[in-house]
């Protein structure tokens, strides 16, 4: 049985995230910039709920051009395939929101942890199977290194946010 969802819960939901990533970008367009406070433009309040917008548009593309593709789905529903990565998901982010960040380490290395631990859980499979695990974690390793390298430089020096 495979476990990718059927094209039509990719159509739906790449309908749903694309429409949720224009009221988005609508509302940060919207947003009151301050100017008259002469603040920074990078520091406007719409400028990162904008930029993430645009993001969720183009994914949302891109899932909307894959469930035009042919592929063979297996059995099995969106529901029973999502559920159990849905959840583990959410215990990842409780558990870096919650437990991790601010709670004495420092953000870099609660965010390389964080994203560490993500992908080796949801990469697992896929790499027990290939008997590609040492390659894996090292690959998840880098990958985190760099995503905490640049999430913090970026809210740092370019935002100009004081990260916990």
């Amino acid at each position: 049985m495979s476990s990718r969802p059927t094209a039509s819960a990719d159509l739906a939901w790449s309908l749903i995230w694309i429409v949720f990533g224009a009221a988005v970008f609508y509302g940060a367009w919207t947003m009151d910039r301050l100017t008259a406070l002469n603040i920074n433009p990078y520091t406007a309040p719409g400028l990162v709920p904008g930029a993430l917008s645009i993001g969720l548009i183009v994914l949302g593309i891109v899932l909307l051009v894959r469930s035009f593709r042919p592929q063979r789905y297996g059995g099995a529903t969106p529901m029973q395939v999502a559920t159990p990565r849905l959840l583990l998901a959410l215990a990842l982010c409780l558990a870096y929101g919650v437990g991790l960040v601010g709670r004495g380490l420092p953000f870099w290395l609660t965010t390389a942890l964080f994203v560490f631990a993500s992908i080796l859980v949801f990469r697992w499979p896929e790499h027990r199977v290939n008997g590609t695990l040492v390659r894996g974690a090292i690959t998840a390793l880098l990958c985190a290194v760099g995503t905490a390298a640049g999430v913090t430089v970026v809210f740092q020096e370019v935002f100009l946010v004081r990260l916990p």
